[in-house]
């Protein structure tokens, strides 16, 4: 119905405006703030309910010396996105570009090799890369399951453990309650992160 598609429409836009100028609004307050501890790292992710697997390399940093608020940056590779459509089941690639907010904190316990643990609760949204479209050739209709610059909302907790001083593992799980046009999608993953500790250092006398 014309009424539906025009609403369609409407909040496909929408949705793109506030995903662009909650880009914006971070990306200028990232940009504007020193380095702090900068991590660089890479994950590996599966599907917990499909065949989906990827992965991503990503940017970390905190917003001052002392917080537990952190900003993340991320490329992300997803094979293998499954999505259920007239009746048919499609699987397309998808890349896309992450940024989110999250806070970190560390896991108190007298014991030394519990310290090493932290957790990490993050919100952030997803920006497509990847055009997916199905085209049903007899009815001359297409149906568009991700467009660039289309963004979603993403939700993932994990945990953190110090191998070493600058080197960490990381596992978690994150979800979106909708992905794009995919519908929802839950994956685990699993990594690791370098901290490059570009902080002042201060020497004793």
């Amino acid at each position: 119905m014309p009424f539906n598609s025009k609403l369609n429409e409407y909040w496909v836009t929408t949705k793109r405006q506030v995903v662009a100028v909650f880009f914006t609004v971070l990306s200028l307050l990232v940009v504007s703030l020193p380095v702090q501890a900068f991590e660089i790292g890479v994950t590996g992710l599966k599907g917990t309910e499909n065949d989906t697997q990827g992965y991503s390399f990503f940017i970390a940093d905190k917003f001052s010396r002392r917080s537990n608020l952190y900003w993340n940056l991320g490329v992300h590779r997803y094979d293998d996105v499954l999505v259920e459509w007239n009746k048919s089941e499609l699987i397309f690639p998808l890349d896309s570009v992450e940024l989110s907010l999250s806070y970190r904190h560390q896991l108190g316990s007298r014991n030394p090799a519990k310290r090493g643990f932290s957790m990490e609760y993050q919100l952030g949204v997803a920006a497509a890369l990847t055009e997916n479209k199905f085209t049903w050739t007899t009815l001359d209709k297409e149906k568009y399951f991700s467009e660039k610059g289309d963004g979603s909302v993403f939700l993932a907790i994990s945990t953190h453990y110090k191998i070493s001083s600058n080197i960490s593992a990381i596992m978690g799980i994150k979800h979106f309650p909708d992905m794009f046009e995919f519908g929802s999608m839950s994956s685990v993953f699993l990594g690791v992160k370098v901290n490059l500790d570009f902080g002042p250092k201060y020497y004793g006398n």
